[in-house]
């Protein structure tokens, strides 16, 4: 398991916190740095590498109209119950099945990967030595991407983004995510993930087309799917906008319901 934080121990009066002597905690901290420092973060790196890579700069705006319709998953278990369940409730003409259909205890609970792809705000992609960072305008979302060489980690947290690392075949950049926690959602409507999923992403620029993103998702979960699941997304690019500030928290006013999930309510007065 990585560690999250070194800094566990209880609190520290005020006073020790400006004591000149290192600390004990400090000393911990210093001795649970992992011994490789990997390129990203070297001392010394290539700035003239990146000159190599595609021209993804500029604002990418979903295009959930031009994606195929993906095929049907072949769902196992509590995965294969839940997306029943919702699949019956969109087919009952419930005039709110939509609303009802979203299930999280926060309406500011961020999708995680790879719903963090989908939703309908833009995603912009910075380039340095080592890593491709993505950020996404909904909730201010940051994804890392390693392409340093760094291998995936045997026992990874598991988180809403996961541990992704990614190296270039040519202009297509093929990235791979583990440690995603469970009952994530991989695809709309139901379709969820166990927290041994592996994500496959080939990300390129359409060759027809050089302001059109193509991102081809391949998912295998041993616990989740009876077989890999598959799905297509695009993004247009918008060079002369610029994303905004998301805050999420400033109005997060849906009530919970008595099973603890979040009711979207009807904008709509």
């Amino acid at each position: 398991m990585r560690r999250a934080s070194a800094w566990t121990g209880a609190a520290l009066p005020l006073a020790c916190l400006f004591a000149a002597p290192v600390s004990a905690q400090e000393q911990n901290a210093a001795a649970d740095l992992p011994e490789t420092v990997w390129p990203a973060s070297a001392p010394a790196v290539d700035f003239g590498a990146l000159q190599a890579l595609p021209d993804w700069r500029g604002l990418w705006a979903p295009q959930p109209r031009l994606a195929p319709r993906p095929e049907s998953p072949r769902l196992l278990g509590k995965y294969k119950a839940l997306y029943d369940e919702i699949q019956t409730l969109i087919a009952s003409r419930d005039p709110e099945a939509l609303l009802k259909v979203e299930r999280r205890a926060s309406a500011c609970e961020p999708p995680g990967m790879p719903g963090i792809m989908t939703q309908p705000y833009n995603i912009e992609f910075l380039f340095t030595p080592g890593r491709v960072t993505m950020i996404q305008e909904a909730y201010m979302q940051v994804r890392r991407i390693f392409t340093d060489g760094r291998p995936l980690p045997d026992d990874p947290d598991q988180t809403y983004n996961g541990f992704s690392i990614g190296h270039w075949e040519g202009d297509t950049l093929v990235v791979t995510t583990t440690g995603l926690r469970d009952g994530g959602v991989m695809g709309r409507w139901g379709i969820t993930h166990s927290d041994k999923m592996t994500l496959t992403e080939r990300i390129r620029l359409d060759p027809a087309d050089k302001d059109l993103l193509v991102v081809e998702n391949s998912f295998e979960d041993p616990i989740a799917l009876a077989a890999p699941w598959h799905s297509t997304y695009y993004f247009k690019r918008q060079r002369h906008l610029d994303q905004l500030e998301f805050i999420c928290a400033q109005n997060d006013r849906n009530p919970i319901n008595e099973n603890g999930d979040v009711e979207f309510l009807d904008a709509a007065p």
